[in-house]
């Protein structure tokens, strides 16, 4: 794996991770030299950049004023930035937080207290590899100015009031960024490792150590240590692969890698072309990029590492696993309008894996999992937090035991990831959310039947979930039976016990049309779903009826005789199990109020 990352980074080119970087809130100051080499303090410019990235500088009567600057503040500051304030090179007091003389960070609550970092600062900094101190150099003359005149310096700026506190004081002494860069090298040489005196090792003309890419010892916590090996660490590299982690991690650190990355083994021009989409048209998420990739590539795409990282306070990788092959295109998904939902095609196809997560997950995990938000964008939080008091228990449970399967099932391409018991479990437990919400909209539940009876067979091959029988034709036959029932008198419910749930779902339905309840909602439904046992289900339907008797109307061939069909049926299998059906016929067209052709 790191290796596979050393590999990834070597393919991207320096101008990517140093272009479009934001700056943070702060007072930015440029110190120019003039043609002797001695610094110009009278001629500083300073801006000031607040937190929605909008410039500004003062004018002669000190107010602010927006304007722009053309100055590489974000180029240098990505060169100077400490690995670490561990790492600091004013180590006791950590008040410095850069890498080099040449840019210099200090925090606003700090620039009275600065005085005695510089002398520890400087010598660090002539005590890397490489840096040579030389007299009349800009350095001294770097060093004299912050000795002698810092604090007083920074309080005379006229952008000084204006400055929030707990905001950076970032001063550019306008040196060629060459030198900056050699500078940052020679940090990075000697504090890459970790620790590099308890764990370094020489071999040869190489150096290897501990990496700081989310990892960390200390010879101290004795319980990190391997007690009964006869080594202390086993994941030693070189500098090199460790320079490439690091910035790796500045990569991700400044977001300019997608959520999901993957990391191609043994495919070269694979990562090559990714990292070209990737500076194609500013930031894109890894849905567009390997959509890209697919289409170009097809079969290619795979084994490769996908990572899954976020940038929350610092770095977490949520998920790291191995690929061994990416399917895009879906067969054979289609999702039918078995409800008759209104201005929804008869069937729609979903043609590719993305697709599928942005069409059905919306739906069966109530718009919680993949959001679709008012703006049009979408959210995806399988690795986030998700509040419970925003969605209902049933919702928040599905979530949490199965999101990571429909991660793994949609970028791992793990057909197996998904079974049809969790299908069915998250939709049915969807469904009963809806129900006892106290609303009397249909809409929802009928859009999640659609989709349990249109996919049922590709999670649950075989239809266990319901005896093995195609719901998907099998419903519109159970409403062509129904019809021939409410108009034959000859016709009678056959030894079919899912017909049956079919037309005890209408027959309730059409009895709670009769409850005068001001606020009529679908949860009046709950006592008939509650029972499992069939004759408790009649009995809760002759109570029912009993109860709505004086609304009845007398004499309606229909009800009489679909009551008198249901009421007198043997049925052998348990509601729970008929469920999803007689939730069909409870939210499907009411047959009894169609108008008859007689």
């Amino acid at each position: 794996m790191i290796t596979e990352i050393s590999n990834f980074v070597d393919l991207i080119p320096e101008d990517f991770h140093t272009s479009e970087l934001s700056l943070g809130q702060g007072l930015y100051i440029i110190i120019d030299f003039d043609e002797n080499g001695n610094l110009s303090v009278k001629n500083v410019k300073s801006f000031l950049i607040d937190k929605k990235q909008k410039c500004y500088k003062s004018n002669e009567t000190g107010q602010l004023i927006e304007t722009d600057s053309t100055f590489d503040f974000a180029i240098r500051e990505y060169y100077s930035r400490l690995i670490a304030t561990n790492k600091a090179l004013d180590l006791p007091y950590k008040k410095i937080h850069t890498n080099n003389p040449y840019v210099i960070f200090v925090k606003k609550e700090n620039v009275n207290k600065i005085q005695a970092s510089f002398g520890k600062f400087f010598n660090s900094y002539y005590g890397l590899a490489g840096i040579i101190k030389e007299e009349n150099s800009i350095t001294n003359k770097i060093e004299d100015f912050c000795n002698r005149e810092f604090p007083g310096f920074i309080y005379n700026l006229p952008l000084y009031p204006y400055l929030p506190d707990g905001s950076y004081i970032k001063i550019y002494f306008n040196v060629d960024l060459e030198v900056i860069k050699e500078s940052s090298k020679a940090y990075l040489e000697d504090n890459l490792f970790i620790n590099k005196k308890d764990y370094n090792l020489q071999l040869a003309d190489r150096t290897y150590g501990l990496s700081g890419f989310l990892n960390g010892a200390n010879i101290k916590k004795i319980f990190m240590l391997h007690k009964t090996t006869s080594f202390n660490v086993n994941n030693r590299i070189d500098r090199q692969t460790a320079l490439n982690l690091y910035r790796f991690e500045r990569l991700l650190a400044n977001r300019k890698l997608p959520n999901t990355v993957p990391i191609f083994i043994d495919k070269a021009e694979l990562n090559t072309e990714f990292v070209r989409l990737l500076g194609k048209d500013g930031q894109r998420t890894f849905r567009e990029l390997i959509r890209e990739l697919f289409i170009e590539h097809q079969q290619d795409i795979s084994n490769y590492y996908l990572m899954n990282w976020q940038n929350r306070k610092g770095i977490i990788i949520n998920d790291f696993d191995f690929v061994p092959l990416f399917r895009y295109y879906m067969n054979d998904f289609i999702i039918r309008n078995i409800m008759g939902l209104p201005n929804v095609p008869e069937e729609y196809e979903i043609k590719n894996i993305f697709d599928f997560e942005t069409t059905v997950l919306p739906k069966i995990f109530n718009n919680a999992l993949v959001v679709l938000t008012s703006k049009n964008t979408v959210l995806f939080k399988y690795f986030d937090e998700i509040d419970p008091s925003y969605v209902t228990r049933n919702t928040y449970q599905s979530i949490i035991k199965y999101r990571k399967s429909f991660y793994d099932f949609i970028y791992k391409s793990r057909s197996e990831a998904v079974t049809g018991g969790m299908f069915y479990d998250i939709i049915i437990n969807g469904i009963l959310d809806e129900i006892r919400k106290q609303e009397d909209k249909s809409y929802p539940i009928r859009e999640k039947l659609n989709i349990l009876f249109s996919l049922n067979r590709k999670f649950d091959t075989k239809n266990k979930n319901f005896g093995g029988i195609e719901m998907a034709t099998r419903i519109p036959e159970y409403q062509e039976k129904l019809r021939k029932l409410l108009n034959e008198s000859s016709y009678h419910l056959e030894n079919d016990d899912y017909e049956f749930a079919f037309s005890a779902g209408q027959l309730i339905y059409y009895i709670l049309t009769k409850s005068q309840s001001s606020s009529k909602t679908h949860a009046l439904m709950e006592p008939f779903i509650s029972k499992n046992d069939p004759v408790q289900f009649l009995q809760i339907i002759t109570r029912a009826i009993d109860q709505y008797k004086h609304a009845l109307e007398f004499g309606s061939p229909r009800f009489e005789k679909l009551a008198s069909e249901i009421l007198g049926y043997e049925c052998k299998t348990g509601i729970k199990t008929l469920l999803p059906v007689l939730l069909a016929g409870y939210f499907s067209k009411s047959l009894i109020f169609e108008k008859s052709n007689n």
